[in-house]
């Protein structure tokens, strides 16, 4: 009777999906987004915080201004940013174009994302109208991340 309430208490531990540190979630990332086909060149992944909490953030080189960039970026990081030991509550992706000089950003609540690209629980137009934000680079962010273009990873 014993055993089975040990196993009984033990299953969901056992069961429970893994969760990684910082280093790890880079890792995770970097081989992600190398899988996707067609995936812009990531020029860097940004972990820190801001007042609200911990931010990941992504910069990617674009050539133009297509949704479907954002959209795979998003999804990526709300598939590898579920299994943070320190939960997320933003995610960013800053695009930077080529023949522009200034880039654009958006950013989503991160449980959100989690909930339409991962659990499915919301569908695209509800993320798009109450997650999504693409005003980001007008306004100031604290702990911006310096990005340099020549010091590529």
């Amino acid at each position: 009777m014993k055993i089975i309430v040990i196993v009984f208490l033990m299953f969901p531990i056992i069961m429970g999906k893994p969760l990684y540190g910082d280093k790890q979630i880079y890792s995770l990332l970097k081989n992600q987004y190398e899988k996707v086909i067609d995936f812009p060149e990531v020029l860097g992944i940004h972990i820190f915080n801001d007042k609200r909490g911990r931010v990941l953030q992504i910069d990617i080189e674009v050539q133009s201004n297509k949704n479907k960039n954002m959209i795979m970026a998003m999804q990526v990081m709300s598939q590898i940013g579920q299994y943070s030991k320190k939960p997320f509550h933003k995610f960013i992706v800053i695009e930077h174009y080529i023949k522009q000089n200034a880039p654009e950003g958006y950013e989503s609540d991160a449980e959100c994302a989690i909930n339409y690209f991962v659990k499915q629980k919301i569908k695209e137009s509800g993320w798009m109208k109450n997650c999504l934000s693409n005003s980001i680079i007008q306004r100031k962010i604290d702990n911006w991340s310096i990005l340099n273009k020549d010091n590529k990873q």
